[in-house]
């Protein structure tokens, strides 16, 4: 039988990641997701580079993703200007096309983008947005992306921090920028990933299956 989605989750991958390594990372979730949601993994349009690799990696005791090592943007010195910001919005753009209903769910970086990315879509200068889950997320700095964090977003949101996560001391500001009637907060005992079981696992997909409407 001929299955038939009416929902999409784009699922945007962390910085130095790419979207195989994601789905890696998702795979006990996404047939979980599948009954409702076709669940699309695109690459960062932008290369990192072997600094930006290496630097990571030192954050992160010395784990390397697979290449090929992606971004979705890359910041400047003092954090106001992310160099690749726009075609990467227009990438996303670009893989909603034919998709009506869709969510986001982000991981680090990629966290950091879909909240940017709703931020805009609540504005009105980007395709509007069912909902984002946001995994080990950052409010972005940059000075073109910042003013759009002034109104909370008004965006459906799910805010996933790992208590054994480094990033995720970065998570509580980015959770305050959004509506607080549609927002909603998942701590959980884990590291730097999505997480795959338990509690946590079970919370995404009860978000995001809520969210893909009927």
């Amino acid at each position: 039988m001929l299955r038939v989605v009416h929902a999409s989750l784009i699922a945007l991958h962390g910085f130095t990641m790419n979207g195989a390594g994601l789905r890696h990372m998702m795979a006990e979730l996404e047939p979980r997701l599948a009954p409702a949601l076709e669940v699309v993994y695109p690459d960062a349009p932008r290369g990192a580079s072997k600094v930006s690799v290496a630097g990571l990696a030192q954050v992160m005791g010395g784990l390397r993703p697979k290449p090929p090592n992606l971004e979705w943007w890359n910041a400047s010195d003092d954090g106001q200007v992310y160099h690749g910001w726009n075609e990467s919005r227009e990438h996303v753009a670009r893989a909603l096309e034919g998709r009506p209903r869709a969510g986001l769910l982000g991981f680090s970086q990629g966290a950091a983008f879909a909240a940017a990315l709703a931020a805009a879509a609540s504005q009105g200068a980007f395709p509007p947005l069912a909902f984002v889950v946001l995994v080990a997320g950052f409010v972005p700095r940059a000075r073109d992306i910042a003013p759009w964090f002034d109104a909370p977003v008004a965006v459906p949101s799910l805010h996933v921090l790992g208590d054994g996560d480094p990033f995720a001391k970065h998570g509580p500001a980015l959770f305050e920028r959004f509506d607080p009637a549609t927002r909603q907060l998942l701590r959980w005992p884990g590291r730097h990933v999505v997480p795959s079981d338990g509690a946590a696992a079970d919370a995404i997909i009860e978000f995001a299956l809520r969210h893909a409407g009927p």
